[in-house]
């Protein structure tokens, strides 16, 4: 991750100075390096990064544009990290919320936020609605990779002694497995 962190980094001032600040592949990039930092644990500068990118997208291409709805989704997940989970439903509900009515609901990109949405939820100890918005996320696109991690993954914790969870897994880890061929 470090790497490609300093990579990132190396792109962005590049882009910066070529392409200019506000140039959708200096944004898109600088959105990309705040997640590489986020999963660094890195979380106050990924912050800062997104909300650069999310102010910049949303005055240059609308605050339903489907890449200013990816950054703010992104900005999300790093509030979460940061514990702050109830800015980081609001943020979350309103951008599955756009995402379903822009992109529609079947979209893979409305189903991943429905996904963290759910994380969120599951943080502020909502685990009934929790459980319903991952079933739509699983029902309208979720990766299959996310369907066979979600058993693990350990923001989801809480849930793991649910009995409907245990269902919920199950069948998305039957969504995500193809059939066997005889």
């Amino acid at each position: 991750m470090a790497e490609a962190e300093a990579l990132q980094r190396q792109a962005l001032e590049i882009q910066r100075r070529v392409l200019g600040p506000e140039h959708p592949d200096t944004l898109s990039n600088m959105v990309n390096l705040a997640a590489t930092l986020r999963r660094e644990d890195h979380y106050s500068e990924a912050e800062k990064l997104e909300r650069q990118a999310v102010d910049a997208l949303t005055r240059l291409r609308g605050p339903e544009h489907p890449f200013t709805l990816t950054a703010i989704d992104e900005l999300a997940q790093t509030l979460e990290k940061e514990c702050r989970y109830d800015e980081a439903e609001k943020l979350e509900r309103q951008t599955v919320d756009s995402m379903r009515r822009v992109l529609g609901p079947e979209h893979p990109d409305a189903a991943s936020a429905a996904y963290h949405l759910a994380v969120v939820l599951t943080h502020n100890r909502h685990s009934d609605e929790a459980i319903s918005v991952l079933r739509a996320a699983i029902d309208h696109g979720l990766d299959p990779a996310t369907d066979l991690a979600m058993a693990t993954n350990p923001d989801l914790k809480p849930l793991r002694k649910d009995p409907r969870f245990e269902a919920l897994v199950s069948y998305a880890q039957q969504r995500a497995t193809p059939p066997r061929r005889n």
